[in-house]
């Protein structure tokens, strides 16, 4: 038998590299031990088996080799949820809960709101709308049927199923009909950018990453509102989340072809996230 103590000590020397190792070596054992990661038990000697302590090991040598804990665990939190992710879907980040904060607020008031996103992924963001939301039915669309998989997953575990239905397809292709919103976090990453060498999204999918439509970040940004008028209510809207430095050009763009636009800031103070609606609505 080994102690959690002695295990996380030993975590912690191993995890270098780690921007924060105790949180690591804590959420890892956690899962193993099933009890949530800020039990006070794992501060003692609470007492682990060979067989816990050898993958509690191996799971720290992954986390030690720049693997994403996210993907060691298979989960990752998400707007206060659980929600199942793995190297086919991006990890939801907590500056695109900015996304579902606007899209609250977008569709205040509004009975019965039909939303569609683009780029569906994990559905943390749809779901996360959808569970706020109750009365809301809405589509997911995604170009990777091995994300579909990982969103249908995520429709099962939050009971999702006769509210949302998931397309194979890319961009609005695969949907019909007018929606109160059109929601995407599309790639937006310039290919070749050498951040990425050393960064976590070096283990997630590149198409979900890097705009190799145009190449310049924001080619799926402009493919989605040359196209979004066909399906828009009339009060609807496209809310987009973008890349540092993007939502200007975003804002010029939308304007020219006769939309108006209004930007937010995320959680680190940097514009991230663009409306486009029709004007004067």
């Amino acid at each position: 038998m080994a102690s959690s103590l002695d295990l996380i000590q030993q975590a912690i020397r191993d995890l270098p590299e780690s921007d924060a190792p105790h949180l690591d070596a804590r959420w890892l054992l956690a899962a193993l031990l099933d009890v949530p990661h800020n039990d006070p038990s794992l501060r003692t000697d609470l007492e682990v088996t060979e067989d816990q302590a050898s993958a509690f090991c191996e799971q720290v040598r992954r986390r030690a080799n720049g693997e994403p804990l996210a993907h060691i665990l298979g989960e990752w939190e998400f707007y206060g949820r659980r929600f199942i992710v793995n190297p086919d879907v991006l990890i939801p980040r907590p500056d695109t809960e900015l996304l579902v904060d606007w899209g609250i607020e977008i569709l205040k008031g509004c009975q019965r709101p039909r939303v569609a996103e683009i780029g569906v992924g994990s559905l943390a963001v749809l779901a996360s709308l959808a569970l706020e939301i109750p009365d809301l039915e809405g589509d997911g669309v995604d170009i990777s049927a091995q994300a579909l998989a990982v969103s249908r997953q995520n429709c099962r575990l939050h009971a999702l199923e006769d509210r949302l239905q998931l397309h194979l397809g890319h961009h609005y292709e695969p949907l019909s009909g007018r929606y109160d919103l059109l929601i995407s976090n599309p790639p937006y990453i310039v290919p070749g950018d050498p951040e990425l060498e050393d960064a976590v999204e070096r283990f997630e999918p590149e198409m979900a990453l890097l705009d190799h439509l145009d190449g310049d970040g924001w080619g799926h940004h402009r493919a989605l509102i040359d196209a979004c008028g066909g399906y828009l209510s009339e009060s609807g809207g496209l809310l987009l989340e973008c890349g540092r430095g993007q939502t200007e050009e975003i804002e010029r763009y939308a304007l020219g072809k006769g939309w108006d636009s209004e930007v937010r800031a995320d959680l680190s103070g940097i514009l991230r996230a663009v409306y486009v609606y029709q004007r004067g609505k």
